[in-house]
């Protein structure tokens, strides 16, 4: 479900508020992980999240 929710962030149909905050920890790391592969800019990770990117 991290994967989906964190589909949903990076194309724009979901926003961070409307994540279930028991999904949080999950959609970041899946986030990270996506920036860290170069899937999303730390830019994105920062917009999406409202947190820096931290390697």
């Amino acid at each position: 479900m991290d994967k989906i929710w964190a589909n949903r962030l990076i194309a724009g149909t979901k926003t961070w508020a409307e994540m279930p905050a028991r999904r949080h920890a999950g959609v970041k790391a899946e986030l990270a992980k996506r920036v860290a592969e170069d899937e999303i800019t730390a830019e994105q990770y920062k917009e999406i999240t409202g947190e820096d990117y931290n390697e």
